[in-house]
């Protein structure tokens, strides 16, 4: 599981805006162009969207990288030279963007690898605990010790910042907010 959500977050696109993407007339009160509308990108899960300058009376945004329509909660990512909607983070890990269609595959692929890191520290603890309390019963070879003790804390380590990342992004989708919106609060 954890390797199909890491190649999903890869391979997903995270939800670009289409090519010469525009907002429609005022009044209309949708979001469109001539060969495709946001709806058709954007899961519609949203429970409290964000007002958007439209609404408010501001003039229709535009990213000025993509010379492209600005779809309200949509950032232009300098790495994948994109405007990405709603977009998390450009995550080094998964060399794309994570973004509104594939941030679930990307809070799976966290849980999936804490998972996997807890159940490599639950395996290497009995062998850890041992290294410590019985000198009789150590492996022989100073690389034996040496590939158990950094086995067993660097994935103790790892455990407890994917936990971090795992509470953080949780909350983040709880509260319908993205990274780079609570940095700009």
């Amino acid at each position: 599981m954890m390797l199909w959500c890491y190649f999903m977050v890869v391979f997903t696109n995270p939800g670009a805006v289409p090519e010469n993407w525009r907002h429609a007339a005022e009044g209309d009160g949708m979001y469109a162009n001539n060969s495709s509308t946001i709806s058709n990108n954007v899961a519609t899960d949203c429970v409290n969207p964000p007002s958007t300058s439209e609404e408010q009376g501001h003039a229709p945004r535009y990213c000025s990288r993509c010379q492209n329509g600005k779809p309200p909660r949509c950032h232009h990512c300098s790495i994948c030279d994109r405007c990405v909607l709603k977009m998390d983070h450009h995550c080094v890990w998964v060399v794309n963007c994570v973004g509104a269609r594939n941030y679930k595959y990307f809070l799976l692929f966290l849980v999936y690898t804490f998972l996997e890191t807890v159940l490599d520290t639950l395996v290497l603890l009995p062998s850890f605990i041992i290294f410590f309390h019985d000198g009789s019963r150590r492996p022989s070879s100073a690389g034996d010790i040496a590939i158990l003790f950094l086995a067993f804390v660097l994935n103790l380590a790892f455990a407890l910042s994917l936990l971090c990342f795992i509470c953080m992004h949780t909350s983040l989708a709880a509260s319908n907010t993205t990274s780079i919106e609570v940095k700009d609060l």
